[in-house]
């Protein structure tokens, strides 16, 4: 399974995370942004057939398309290709570049930071005690 999507093809997965399911008219009608039935169609089938991020069932006349990766698979795999490909493995340029790329960054983002940042140090601190 190919996790790697494009912006547009990740449009149309979010769509589909919100509403669990849907067919090619539930995404369009539930787009930000107007595209052709018929283009959307194509891409939910290659999703399905060639990526293997969804799976399709029959329903009446219509296709059913189903998630079969979460969003937070489909995040990691981001995170880990800008990781590979612009960061050179770096763990901190990555995250010193995201940090700095938000200037509005709420009291509770800052908090939720920091609280990640103890659970890491928690955990190799385990490791090298073991």
């Amino acid at each position: 399974m190919d996790n790697r999507l494009t912006r547009y093809e990740l449009e149309l997965m979010d769509v589909l995370w919100k509403l669990g399911e849907g067919t090619v008219q539930d995404v369009c009608d539930n787009l930000e942004r107007e595209l052709a039935y018929t283009t959307v169609m194509t891409t939910l089938s290659l999703l399905e057939r060639k990526k293997g991020v969804l799976k399709r069932d029959k329903v009446g006349r219509a296709f059913v398309y189903r998630p079969l990766v979460t969003r937070e698979q489909v995040q990691q795999n981001v995170v880990e290709d800008l990781r590979g490909v612009l960061f050179g493995e770096s763990v901190s340029s990555l995250v010193l570049n995201l940090l700095s790329a938000d200037e509005s960054m709420s009291r509770a983002d800052i908090n939720s930071i920091r609280a990640a940042l103890r659970e890491v140090e928690q955990k190799n601190n385990a490791k090298r005690n073991s």
